[in-house]
């Protein structure tokens, strides 16, 4: 286990051509090496450890507070993180349950992004309030077991904690329904640690368009209206990522056309090997590489096969693929896991990330080096990068935009309407 303020060496298998690296956590940059091409998997096994020690793994995304929600209406007097949950009730018995403190460690996962999410059908009603009783929800978890994880907010904490041993925990809000339309609520979510939003979940809002076809309510415009623009522009300034996984490729171009800083996607696949509109187009692939940002490759089955059935392959497809079309600086991982009940053979759970990775080795076009991108340091330098465009906007005013009355009025009429000054006369 990594300990603060320790230098350490690693030693790699002899199946690796450059066999010592020093150096602490993320410090650490040795030349690009490969595995030899007669390593056995046992060998490209024990690699991938000595990589992932070496090196930080960031998943970007992660269910498992919604099932908190769902199994335990988030009481979690008979909940404990840190134990290993397929020993317990109901989790041992779930299909959606994959994640647990021993588990990640045992996957040398650095860094886990909880997901903050509420469903669609709230839009409209309690959301803010559901989104809030799901980060209370996280962050008393993280709390329970503060000798293994802490909630961390900026690229150095991350850093700091794969330094010091401890899983690093960060918030991210799943759909931007969640947000309420409000350019407060979204600053007060960064205030409460939140570091990405996905703009939507399986729903329109009404200021961006979602990739689901089916969807009940219709948009008021294709891609972002200019509310939504703004509010992109809200994020750079501060400092939260946009993530636009479940976004149409309408919504994304718009994005990425408005954007002064990288984006991700924290839980998706490639279009071209499963043709669904959930998946990511090569086009926009492409357009990655000048916006500077990633896609995090998602595990679900139906993502990566448009089937129930898949395998490590056809992750690595996914993964080869999305290196092709936007380059190896572009890809990540972020696996779903405990939202999604379909699991790759071989990636059953949080603890097979080294299988993934010894997998990839027998690749000779992979190197340590560009593992380790795909592994976190990726998503490091794009987090990085919003860090440094909020910090470029410093001298910028929030925004006040409010969104027009008309693009909601008609959808959630049980609110509270402030009227003109002269309306409110008399309230005393």
């Amino acid at each position: 286990m990594w300990r603060c303020g320790v230098v350490l060496t690693v030693v790699v298998t002899a199946a690796l051509k450059v066999v010592v690296v020093a150096g602490l956590g993320c410090s650490a940059s040795p030349l690009p090496v490969r595995v030899s091409a007669s390593a056995t998997h046992q060998e490209r096994l024990a690699a991938a450890h000595s990589l992932l020690q070496e090196s930080p793994l960031i998943d970007g995304h992660n269910d498992l507070a919604w099932n908190l929600r769902k199994f335990l209406h988030n009481k979690l007097h008979s909940f404990n993180l840190s134990t290993d949950l397929r020993q317990e009730k109901p989790w041992r018995r779930s299909s959606f349950s994959h994640t647990d403190l021993p588990r990640l460690r045992q996957g040398r996962v650095a860094a886990q992004f909880w997901s903050v999410y509420v469903p669609c059908e709230a839009q409209y009603m309690n959301t803010v309030q559901l989104l809030l009783e799901q980060i209370d929800v996280i962050k008393r978890m993280i709390a329970a077991s503060s000798h293994e994880t802490t909630l961390v907010k900026s690229t150095s904490e991350i850093e700091a904690e794969f330094g010091c041993g401890r899983v690093a925990s960060l918030l991210g809000v799943e759909g931007g329904h969640g947000l309420g339309s409000s350019m407060g609520v979204l600053r007060a979510l960064y205030d409460l640690g939140v570091r990405y939003v996905t703009l939507t979940h399986k729903c329109h809002t009404p200021w961006a368009e979602c990739s689901e076809v089916d969807a009940e309510v219709e948009p008021n415009a294709r891609g972002l209206t200019s509310y939504g623009k703004e509010l992109i522009l809200e994020m750079n300034r501060l400092g939260m990522m946009v993530d636009l996984s479940h976004s149409s490729s309408h919504t994304a171009l718009d994005v990425l056309a408005t954007t002064r800083a990288p984006v991700i996607f924290s839980h998706s696949a490639a279009r071209a090997l499963c043709a669904i509109e959930r998946n990511v187009p090569d086009d926009i692939l492409s357009s990655l590489a000048t916006n500077g940002g990633l896609v995090m490759v998602s595990f679900y089955n139906d993502f990566l096969t448009c089937s129930r059935t898949a395998s490590i392959d056809s992750v690595v497809a996914h993964i080869n693929h999305i290196r092709t079309m936007a380059g190896v600086d572009h890809v990540g991982l972020g696996a779903g896991y405990d939202g999604i009940n379909r699991t790759p053979s071989g990636l059953e759970d949080v603890s097979q990330y080294p299988e993934l990775f010894a997998e990839l080795l027998s690749d000779p076009s992979w190197s340590l080096q560009d593992l380790k991108k795909l592994a976190g340091l990726n998503l490091l330098r794009v987090f990085a990068r919003v860090e440094q465009v909020r910090e470029e906007l410093v001298a910028e005013k929030p925004s006040e935009e409010i969104i027009p009355i008309h693009d909601i009025d008609s959808r959630w009429p049980c609110r509270y309407k402030f009227a003109s000054l002269d309306e409110a006369a008399g309230h005393t």
